[in-house]
């Protein structure tokens, strides 16, 4: 099997190549498709605001750094809520598990009650998911613009994390890992 070149000046492919499709201007809706078929974990990030419990869902979670401990998310950044996460000075990023996609989906919607569902403990006033694969309490270090998101980046200050086999997020559907040796 030859491996295919791809130039601007010649954007046709010789040689075998693998059955994917190459986009050289690739528009939003494909990027879309294409990240769909990358599994992510599902998260809930909460906090206390004058208060009142807030929180929404996540699908783009990462650890940035290990010392200084540091973690980032993504969220569309005409989200309301999460214009209220960022007045917040500590939040919790709460990784769901495999049983927990009724939070997931009550999360990403603008009603209220999202808060009756489920098991709640609290730590330093951050209202944090029992049972969840991890929960990260974070005190915010950034907010920042990524293109049409906005990303907060936030230094690790507690950490708890169970043996519960997470949610994930796969071609716009939650999901579950089907390997139970994992």
């Amino acid at each position: 099997m030859t491996t295919a070149l791809w130039t601007p000046e010649h954007p046709q492919t010789t040689g075998e190549t693998s059955p994917s499709t190459f986009h050289p201007r690739v528009d939003p809706a494909t990027i879309r498709r294409a990240m769909s078929r990358v599994p992510t974990s599902v998260a809930v990030v909460t906090a206390s605001l004058d208060g009142e419990p807030v929180g929404m869902t996540i699908g783009s979670l990462t650890s940035v750094s290990l010392d200084p401990p540091l973690v980032a998310f993504f969220v569309f950044s005409g989200s309301s809520t999460f214009a209220q996460l960022r007045r917040c000075e500590q939040f919790c990023i709460n990784v769901l598990a495999e049983d927990q996609a009724e939070i997931c989906h009550g999360f990403a919607r603008r009603d209220g009650g999202k808060f009756e569902l489920g098991e709640w403990k609290h730590h330093e006033g951050v209202p944090r998911i029992a049972n969840a694969v991890a929960t990260v309490l974070c005190e915010r270090e950034s907010v920042f613009e990524a293109g049409d998101h906005l990303g907060m980046l936030g230094r690790v200050t507690d950490i708890e994390f169970s043996d519960n086999r997470p949610l994930l997020y796969y071609r716009g559907q939650t999901s579950q890992l089907h390997n139970r040796d994992l």
